[in-house]
């Protein structure tokens, strides 16, 4: 990563390409995972930090780039008085995004306003890779009950339980805005918030489809997870949108490590 490129500010910084945090410190260590290998640039997505998701999630709207072009391309980005904050115009879409630490963590925002001259569909996500000691030990709890779709076997079902990694984890879970999900790895423990959201998706490649990945260094597949609130609409089908209408998603991620409590 040219690390030339870097805006940063307040103890974040964030790189043009896709307005991407790639670094949020905090009093327990540094929040995000970024592979030591990934690219950067327009064209290039980061692999690691904070990627933006917008305006469609992976290909559920049938559109292509996968996961859409906000993590593609150059956004507008400044520093703020308390953070960073980026913004990008783009095929009538009107993207704002802002980054503010918290005490023990970070508070994100995306919005999507609609500037073309019909109604459309439009999905948001934040797709975070939060560091982690080891895969093996980590969990994420908070989400028993909740509507699950396995994207790995493409079965639905309801979370009972702590979620595990044994291999691919790449789950859709429907939660309400506010409902918190755990990540921990035996060490530190990572609560993440949505707002505005619909969904959380969990994911980690596991070894097997991490070897097939460029961008991944040697076992590093083991040192994240994602935990990704998201707003997927009904039936996955995004969220419709009127001509001068604008969605907001949030996320806070607090981390906590046993000495600092």
């Amino acid at each position: 990563m040219d690390t030339q490129d870097l805006i940063t500010a307040h103890g974040l910084a964030a790189h043009p390409a896709g307005a991407h945090l790639v670094s949020a410190g905090t009093p327990g260590g540094e929040l995000l995972f970024v592979i030591s290998v990934t690219g950067c640039g327009a064209g290039t997505p980061i692999r690691g930090g904070v990627p933006l998701i917008a305006p469609w999630f992976g290909t559920l709207l049938g559109e292509e780039p996968a996961h859409g072009f906000a993590r593609r391309v150059d956004w507008e980005c400044r520093v703020t008085g308390t953070g960073l904050a980026a913004v990008l115009d783009r095929d009538d879409w009107h993207l704002i995004f802002s980054a503010d630490p918290t005490p023990n963590g970070i508070f994100v925002e995306l919005s999507a306003r609609n500037d073309a001259p019909g109604t459309r569909p439009v999905q948001l996500a934040f797709h975070p890779y939060f560091g982690v000691g080891d895969i093996d030990d980590c969990t994420v709890t908070g989400l028993d009950g909740e509507a699950v779709l396995d994207r790995v076997t493409g079965a639905d079902g309801r979370v009972g339980g702590a979620i595990t990694f044994n291999g691919l984890v790449d789950r859709i879970i429907t939660a309400p805005a506010g409902r918190t999900a755990t990540l921990t790895d035996g060490t530190r423990t990572v609560d993440v918030t949505g707002r505005g959201t619909d969904s959380v998706i969990v994911w980690n490649p596991g070894a097997e489809n991490a070897a097939g990945m460029r961008d991944l260094g040697e076992g590093e597949w083991r040192r994240f997870v994602c935990v990704e609130p998201a707003l997927l609409g009904p039936d996955l089908a995004g969220v419709p949108v009127v001509p001068g209408e604008t969605v907001t998603i949030g996320m806070t991620a607090q981390l906590t490590v046993p000495e600092l409590g």
